[in-house]
């Protein structure tokens, strides 16, 4: 008779709970950021931050997946080991991964927004409800800024959430590394 295979065995249950906290965590922080710089209320910021960083994680994982066959076999037992037991030490390379994981990231989920407008058929951003016109005697310089700050600037605003949000997760994975360190048995 064959022996009993637990489930953890063969899912990756830790990877599975980190990425769903890595997820639920970007979402409310980008959605947050969404809200605050782009004008839009809370359910819409909620929506477009749940859909694009649903859309990055797929494709993420595709990615990782299409990938990894043609990794040389050290690379993906180290990627295994990730995988399944949890980031053990972290080499250089992965510094080069993460920088190049935002900048992709980035891009996808401002041509994701994009989309998702174009979809639902909202070409424009909400601009602010009240317009204070230029007062009597300011200088140039005040009335350009205040001309310039009616109109939301969109990439400036995916950046900012991104960065937030992987900020907040490689805190959670310093925290991660520096838990496993220190009970090496788990």
């Amino acid at each position: 008779m064959p022996p009993i295979i637990n489930y953890t065995d063969i899912l990756p249950l830790r990877a599975i709970a980190f990425q769903l906290l890595f997820l639920f965590m970007a979402i409310a922080i980008e959605a947050a950021v969404l809200n605050e710089r782009l004008n839009l209320g809370r359910k819409l910021s909620m929506q477009y931050a749940a859909t694009v960083n649903l859309l990055s994680t797929i494709v993420g994982w595709v990615l990782l997946f299409v990938v990894e066959p043609w990794l040389p076999s050290a690379a993906r037992q180290l990627l295994v080991e990730y995988v399944f037991f949890g980031v053990r030490s972290v080499p250089p390379t992965v510094y080069l991964i993460g920088f190049t994981a935002f900048v992709l990231t980035f891009a996808l989920k401002l041509q994701g927004i994009q989309f998702l407008e174009l979809l639902l058929e909202k070409n424009t951003l909400p601009v602010a409800q009240e317009f204070i016109g230029p007062r009597k005697f300011q200088g140039r310089k005040r009335q350009l800024e205040l001309s310039a700050n009616t109109q939301p600037n969109r990439p400036m605003a995916v950046l900012w959430a991104n960065a937030f949000s992987f900020v907040a997760i490689t805190v959670i994975l310093i925290i991660r590394v520096l838990v496993d360190q220190m009970n090496p048995i788990a």
